[in-house]
């Protein structure tokens, strides 16, 4: 008989390379990102609306990365990015927002109040990957 044996995804063996947070109303992108940052070794933590995630915020020791859409329920990823560069304990830490908004005039409003990136769905994981990567070195380096 094999022994069975219970992986607990979540939880790494290994130093985790970083945490993020991952804010999508869209269950299906957060399980998806939540799945290819748990690969690359992170630690994730996920909220499905802008309530969820500001409470996160408030209540919870920063991540390095936070990960998240613009149009959610509640409260905004706009909303969002402003209390987190109004946090003490969070102004530093990168945003990369990931949305379906693609007008220039989105991009550039989300660069103005402090998104440190901008992509676009539908998106290319590889190159998200590269940009959360950029990020996190950018951050290391300040």
């Amino acid at each position: 008989m094999t022994p069975t044996v219970n992986l607990d995804l979540t939880m790494p063996a290994f130093e985790p390379l970083a945490t993020a947070l991952v804010v999508d109303d869209d269950e299906d992108i957060v399980y998806l990102l939540r799945h290819l940052l748990l690969r690359d070794g992170f630690i994730v933590h996920t909220a499905t609306n802008g309530r969820d995630a500001r409470d996160f915020i408030a209540n919870s020791k920063p991540t390095d990365i936070v990960i998240m859409d613009l149009m959610m329920p509640y409260v905004s990823g706009a909303e969002l990015i402003t209390q987190i560069r109004e946090s003490r304990d969070w102004k530093d830490v990168p945003v990369v927002v990931l949305s379906g908004k693609v007008t220039e005039r989105d991009v550039v409003h989300a660069f103005e109040i402090g998104a440190n990136d901008y992509v676009t769905k539908p998106y290319n994981p590889q190159e998200l990957r590269a940009r959360i990567k950029r990020q996190l070195a950018l951050q290391r380096r300040a």
